[in-house]
């Protein structure tokens, strides 16, 4: 059995693997430089393993993703924002219900994260309305 000897000669699932790896550990580094008291050396990994799993697939001569993988992207892109809308939907709704009762007390962060939710919705939902008025010239 042959190994390969550069990132070209990789199969795809590797290369893939490696990439999102990257990611993760990036992810991971960002987190305990935060913990430890080293944000910038955290900050630091992190932009390195994202931009080394950005290169990954560039590097290597086949293709990476496939139409199998755009449909798995779209299934959990549908599934995150389902729970997120929803979830957000339902979350705020109460706390708003609450608030008129007179049973809750709208912190600032909450408020913040609060408006952050109809921003990222409003960005969402006009971004999506573009891309579909687009598609029908």
């Amino acid at each position: 059995m042959t190994t390969p000897n550069t990132t070209a000669e990789c199969s795809p699932k590797t290369s893939r693997t490696a990439s999102n790896a990257s990611y993760g550990i990036g992810i991971v580094a960002l987190v305990v430089g935060l913990v430890f008291g080293r944000p910038v050396i955290g900050l630091g990994a992190y932009v390195g393993g994202f931009a080394l799993g950005a290169a990954i697939p560039s590097l290597t001569s086949r293709p990476v993703y496939d139409e199998r993988d755009d449909e798995l992207a779209a299934r959990a892109n549908e599934l995150v924002l389902s729970v997120l809308g929803f979830g957000g939907f339902a979350a705020f709704v109460s706390l708003w219900i609450l608030s008129f009762l007179g049973r809750f007390t709208w912190r600032p962060e909450l408020l913040a994260v609060f408006w952050a939710w109809c921003a990222f919705w409003l960005f969402w939902g006009s971004t999506d309305t573009y891309v579909r008025l687009r598609a029908r010239r």
